[in-house]
């Protein structure tokens, strides 16, 4: 597959006449995904995901806006012509058919010999960790089997394009781990080019080559896992990838001041004016000990009132009160054994890892 070009496509469900409740739009979505590519959709439920990739399958009509893999415009091609494949939360199987004729399906839809399609559906299974099981019907498997079966039925095809809304969201959390485990490896070594679609931000980090995310029917930023974690471009997105510590203020004069937690220190290299907001990422805020120096330029130092300690995952969670604000910061165990709720703690932060967004 050449590169896929989503090209100013949007979609109006409704109106407030038809429908009585707000319309629901996918406003205008530029996008181009690379060949070989794993490329997520990340949003809350209800923000368009599943409809821009819909519309990218051929399940649904774009109301203005085109799709082109390479050359070939595929805007008014039908879906069955696109040479996509697709894997939905359910897996979708044929309970009359065995797990074999199940992945075997697309072979003989594209009129493939009994031969190949049993050589390449074994194939298949082989590589989805279900070698042996061919002989037997959906029902004699567990979810996490199932959901094997619906991707090696989809790989079998050598599609162009491999299309998975929410796959695994209905697998427990072990069995996620696997199937994202599984998947991420069969993508690497078949190079196929896939569109991910999810409301799990752990899933979309470790999966993805990049990340789209999307509210609200708008596609807000796209970028690497990183790029977004450290450079998000809007609170929305902040908030979205967990980011607790944004704070309101005013840039003026190179200094960003927040009155409302008496903060006030050099900005100059946010290179903005006006109303803006500071993004601190819990684990850039640092637990200070002994004597602070305050002679540094490169650093803002503060202190705060120890709200609470949480354990969480190896680390420890820490809410500590600055001024009229409650920011939350990441401590090692060996750091959250030295402090206690209601102890006044020095803290730092160094200026290179301030963000700040104008919103």
């Amino acid at each position: 597959m050449s590169e896929l070009r989503i090209a100013n496509i949007e979609k109006q469900y409704g109106s407030l006449q038809q429908t009585g409740n707000r319309a629901f739009s996918l406003k205008p979505v530029d996008l181009a995904i690379q060949e070989g590519e794993f490329f997520s959709l990340l949003g809350p439920s209800g923000c368009g995901k599943t409809t821009l990739l819909k519309l990218v399958a051929g399940l649904l009509e774009a109301d203005k806006g085109e799709l082109w893999v390479g050359d070939a415009n595929l805007t008014r091609v039908p879906p069955e012509a696109r040479k996509f494949a697709m894997v939905f939360q359910q897996p979708l199987l044929f309970p009359h058919m065995t797990v074999e004729d199940n992945v075997a399906f697309g072979l003989k839809m594209q009129k493939a010999g009994k031969k190949e399609r049993i050589e390449r559906a074994q194939n298949m299974l082989s590589r989805v960790g279900l070698e042996g099981y061919g002989r037997r019907f959906p029902n004699e498997l567990s979810g996490g089997q199932q959901q094997r079966v619906a991707l090696a039925r989809a790989l079998v095809t050598d599609p162009r394009l491999l299309l998975m809304d929410e796959p695994f969201s209905a697998l427990d959390p072990s069995l996620r781990e696997e199937m994202r485990e599984l998947l991420g490896r069969i993508q690497k070594e078949l190079r196929v080019t896939v569109v991910f679609v999810t409301h799990d931000r752990e899933e979309a980090f470790h999966l993805s080559d990049r990340i789209g995310i999307m509210s609200e029917g708008e596609l807000l930023q796209v970028g690497t896992a990183k790029e977004l974690y450290e450079q998000p471009a809007s609170t929305k997105v902040a908030s979205f990838l967990g980011m607790k510590n944004i704070i309101p203020g005013t840039i003026a004069g190179g200094r960003f001041a927040a009155t409302s937690a008496g903060f006030d220190f050099p900005a100059a290299e946010a290179g903005l004016n006006g109303p803006a907001f500071l993004i601190l990422r819990a684990e850039t805020i640092q637990l200070m000990h002994g004597n602070v120096d305050d002679s540094r330029k490169d650093r803002w130092n503060f202190e705060g009132i120890v709200q609470s300690l949480r354990f969480n995952h190896g680390f420890y969670t820490c809410k500590v009160e600055v001024g009229g604000l409650e920011l939350e910061c990441s401590l090692s165990g060996q750091q959250a054994q030295r402090i206690s709720r209601g102890q006044t703690v020095q803290l730092a932060v160094d200026l290179k890892d301030m963000h700040w967004v104008i919103q």
